[in-house]
C-alpha cells in the first residue's frame, strides 16, 4: 500500500507560481527527503501534505485516500517543526500526553504510551522537567516523542535540526535514522542540508523553483545527477564543472584537459554513446574524490594553489581548463602550494552535461 502519493500538485499565491506539477509516490515505511535551496517550495509542499495549505490543483493521497478536503487533525499524521513548539508551563510528560489527552485516550493507556516513547527516546529521567530545564537536543526529542505518541500513518519533519549546533545535529540525525529503522514508519523530511538528505533518506526529491529536478535513491542522485543543478547541490565539496570540447583521437572519444602549459587527451569509457557530441562543447563533471595521483608521472601536471587539511583528507585547489578545481586526496598524496601534482581523473565516474540545456548526456 502506498503511504503517500502526490499527483500533479500545483500551488499559486496570486500570480506567484510556487509548485509546478509535483508527482511523488512514497511506499509504506520509506523515508523521503525533500531537499533544495530556500524558496524552492519544499515547505509549501510539506504544508499541503499536512493540510495547512490547500493545493491549487492536483491530489494528495495518504494511505490511498484523497485528503484534499480532509482537515489536518483527521489526516492521521504527526508533524515535528523546526521550532520545538512545546508548552513551557507543562513538563515533558504533559507535553507528550497533550495530543493523547485531547483525543480522549484513557489515562492508563496514556501512561503506557508515554513510558514506551520515553524509553525509546531515552527520556525516562526527564519526564518531570519543563522545557526551560532542557537542552536544545532534549527539547527536540520531546517534540519527536509527542509525534511518536500518536502512532500515525505518516510523520512529517520540517527542518527539525536547523536550530541545533553542528555536533548535536549529527547526534540527532543518528537518532532519527535509528528510530526509523526500529519503527519502520513512513517519514517525509524537509531540509536544505544535502548531508542530512544523503545520510537519512531512502529516496530524495531534489527541488528547485517549484519543480522536482530529480527523484531517486541517494546513491543514484550522487552518481548520476540529472542536471548541473543537482550535481552541484548534492555533494560536499561540490562537483567540479570543467568546460571542454569532446573530441575523437585514434578511434577513441574523450576530452582535452589543460593545466598551465601541460595538456592531455583523456578518453571516455564506452565512448561511442557520446559520438554525436564530438566537436561540441560540454561540461565535464568530476567530483573531488574522483581524482587519483599519478605517481608514475602520467596524468595532468597541476600546480597546487591552496590546500585545506581536514584530517582524514586534504582538499587541493588547482586550475584546469582555466577553472578552479578541487581534488580530495589522502594527506600523504597532497603537496604544498606552489608544488606540482600529477592528477588523473577516474573517467569511469565522470559525467558530462550539455552546455545549453545543462542536462546530463550519454
Amino acid at each position: 500500500m502506498g503511504a503517500l502519493a502526490i499527483k500533479n500538485v500545483t500551488k499559486r499565491f496570486g500570480d506567484t507560481h510556487i509548485l509546478k506539477g509535483i508527482d511523488i509516490h512514497v511506499d509504506s515505511g520509506e523515508f523521503l527527503i525533500l531537499v533544495g535551496p530556500s524558496g524552492c517550495g519544499k515547505s509549501t509542499l510539506m504544508n499541503i501534505i499536512a493540510g495547512l495549505e490547500s493545493p491549487t490543483s492536483g491530489e494528495v493521497h495518504i494511505a490511498d485516500r484523497v485528503v484534499n478536503d480532509v482537515a489536518p487533525k483527521d489526516r492521521d499524521i504527526a508533524m515535528v517543526f523546526q521550532s520545538y513548539a512545546l508548552y513551557p508551563t507543562m513538563n515533558v510528560r504533559q507535553n507528550i500526553a497533550f495530543g493523547l489527552e485531547t483525543r480522549g485516550v484513557p489515562k492508563r493507556e496514556q501512561e503506557e504510551i508515554i513510558a514506551r516513547v520515553a524509553k525509546m527516546l531515552q527520556m525516562d529521567h526527564l519526564l518531570d522537567r519543563k522545557p526551560g530545564q532542557l537542552s536544545g537536543g532534549q527539547r527536540q526529542r520531546v517534540a519527536m516523542g509527542r509525534a511518536l505518541a500518536r502512532n500515525p500513518k505518516l510523520f512529517l519533519f520540517d527542518e527539525p535540526l536547523s536550530n541545533l549546533d553542528a555536533k548535536l545535529r549529527v547526534e540527532m540525525r543518528t537518532e532519527i535514522k535509528q528510530l526509523h529503522h526500529r519503527l519502520k514508519t513512513t517519514i517525509v523530511y524537509v531540509t536544505h542540508d544535502q548531508i542530512e538528505a544523503m545520510t537519512l533518506g531512502d529516496k530524495i526529491a531534489v527541488m528547485k523553483d517549484g519543480i522536482i529536478q530529480q527523484f531517486g535513491s541517494p546513491q543514484q542522485i550522487y552518481d548520476a545527477p540529472a542536471n548541473l543543478f543537482v550535481a552541484g547541490f548534492i555533494g560536499s565539496p561540490s562537483m567540479n564543472f570543467i568546460p571542454a570540447h569532446l573530441a575523437s583521437e585514434g578511434g577513441a572519444i574523450g576530452v582535452s584537459l589543460q593545466s598551465g602549459e601541460a595538456a592531455c587527451f583523456v578518453p571516455l569509457p564506452d565512448s561511442q554513446r557520446f559520438a554525436r557530441y564530438v566537436g561540441k562543447r560540454v561540461i565535464v563533471g568530476i567530483r573531488p574524490e574522483q581524482w587519483d595521483v599519478a605517481n608514475d608521472g602520467g596524468g595532468l601536471d597541476c600546480k597546487v594553489d591552496l590546500t585545506e587539511p581536514t584530517g582524514p583528507d586534504t582538499i587541493v585547489f588547482t586550475q584546469i581548463n582555466g577553472i578552479e578545481v578541487q581534488a580530495r586526496l589522502h594527506p600523504r598524496d597532497a603537496r604544498a602550494p606552489g608544488s606540482v601534482l600529477h592528477l588523473r581523473p577516474d573517467m569511469g565516474k565522470v559525467v558530462l552535461f550539455d552546455t545549453e540545456t545543462e542536462i546530463r548526456i550519454g
